[in-house]
């Protein structure tokens, strides 16, 4: 009997997300919502998340709740693009929550 691998997400946030707050947003929602990962900017200017998830449930409600931000939580950027892929890897970046 062969065992489903368990797969993270990686997120890729685009738009307005360095130097405004952006790592420690996502990780509020991500406490919100119950998860793990990391927050990483990148050098091409985006915010890579990594997600230790892999309900594509969840992961569409966290992302949902960071662009459209219902509970007010402070963030002086502005998402206005993501991708989500599957990610198969250590959960490791510059700010971990």
């Amino acid at each position: 009997m062969s065992r489903q691998r368990f797969m993270a997400k990686k997120i890729i946030l685009k738009g307005i997300v360095q130097g405004v707050g952006c790592r420690g947003y996502t990780a509020r929602y991500a406490r919100i919502f119950g998860l793990k990962g990391s927050a990483t900017n990148l050098n091409n200017g985006t915010v890579r998340l990594l997600i230790d998830c892999d309900d594509d449930k969840i992961i569409s409600a966290y992302v949902s709740a960071l662009i459209q931000n219902p509970k007010g939580i402070m963030f002086y950027g502005k998402i206005t693009d993501f991708e989500v892929n599957d990610y198969d890897g250590k959960i490791t970046g510059d700010y971990v929550f």
